[in-house]
């Protein structure tokens, strides 16, 4: 099985293949990693799914000036065509017709990255085309995909994400019908490098890049610490470093050691990357509305504080009902997002039919 996973535009991620379970630089045939992941043998976000199968590879089109190499051995491109291949411009240049000419036997997944107000987010008046908002960009979004053999969404079938609006919306307008397959988590990789069950009874709080993904996280986690003596520790943030100075290791590193993990993020429309890197260590998550929240502490997920308190002063004073929580998320993360969960269901949902 060997898979391809495009992108049309990326500042941050070069092309690389998969030799010996490592993503391996094509310019320098070095082991490879960037900002969001743990090694080469670990991405936690970006292009995952060349993990899945020894040999499979990740292209940035940027880098090939559109054109990808010709490449008959592959058997299913995973083609995430966001930005620059959506513009009236370049369309041709990046259709699904372009690409199949360079992987003729494979099938052609079109793959949701962003949705609004992500998708086609920009600014209107800058110089550089591919930054601007562009009109064309949402219509030729429909065109691509209903020129594609399959249309995924990297989430489960029955979560909260797969509900959106937005995907109900996009689904009347296209000739084949959405694909909700679960986002691939190294999680073996995860709980072998960073999980312990000698875990510090405190708090660590997480918060988000977006200001409105944090909600009342801080609030919250310090009203717990406060009132049953705990510590609580969150990353410190500093006015003249960026949001992620700390690498990926680091930050894992950081917040894996505490029990109970403070996450009251409000927002729906986000798969919860985090939360599976919680399930795959053995803490505990406390709180928020992503996809992963309730999927796998569905008993301590939502924005209710008064239900949320009670549940964990419940983990707190039991270690029973503690081990239930963490061994049920542990089970659940690797039965929903686990790298032989996904490539099963990627054989399933894209090869079998055809």
């Amino acid at each position: 099985m060997k898979l391809v996973e495009i992108w049309d535009y990326t500042a941050y991620l070069e092309s690389f293949y998969i030799k010996d379970g490592k993503a391996t630089s094509f310019k320098t045939d070095q082991p490879y990693s960037y900002r969001s992941s743990v090694s080469p043998e670990c991405f936690l976000q970006g292009p995952v799914h060349p993990h899945l199968w020894e040999g499979s590879y990740f292209l940035n089109l940027e880098e090939y000036d559109g054109v990808p190499p010709y490449d008959p051995d592959v058997d299913i491109v995973l083609y995430a065509n966001e930005r620059v291949g959506l513009m009236n411009e370049y369309y041709d240049k990046y259709s699904v017709d372009s690409i199949r000419k360079q992987f003729p036997n494979a099938v052609i997944v079109g793959q949701v990255k962003e949705v609004p107000p992500s998708f086609n987010s920009g600014d209107p008046f800058s110089d550089i085309p591919r930054r601007q908002v562009r009109p064309e960009r949402p219509q030729n979004r429909i065109r691509l995909f209903n020129d594609c053999d399959f249309v995924n969404v990297p989430t489960t079938p029955d979560g909260l994400y797969a509900k959106d609006e937005y995907f109900v919306e996009l689904q009347k307008h296209l000739n084949k019908e959405i694909k909700f397959t679960s986002g691939p988590t190294n999680v073996e990789y995860v709980f072998d490098q960073y999980y312990s069950n000698e875990k510090s009874q405190s708090i660590y709080y997480y918060t988000p890049h977006q200001h409105e993904r944090r909600g009342r996280t801080e609030e919250f986690a310090k009203y717990l610490g406060n009132k049953y003596g705990l510590e609580v520790f969150s990353k410190p943030m500093y006015d003249d470093k960026p949001f992620d100075y700390l690498s990926s290791h680091d930050f894992i590193k950081l917040w894996s050691p505490h029990l109970f993990h403070i996450n009251v993020d409000p927002m729906k429309t986000y798969p919860g990357q985090q939360c599976r890197q919680v399930a795959a260590v053995g803490s505990i998550n406390i709180g928020g509305e992503n996809d992963s929240h309730h999927r796998l502490y569905p008993n301590s997920s939502g924005c209710d504080f008064k239900k949320l308190e009670e549940i964990f002063e419940v983990y707190l004073k039991d270690e029973n009902k503690r081990f239930e929580a963490i061994e049920y998320a542990y089970n659940k993360v690797n039965e929903l997002f686990g790298f032989e969960a996904v490539r099963n269901a990627f054989t399933e949902n894209f090869l079998n039919e055809n």
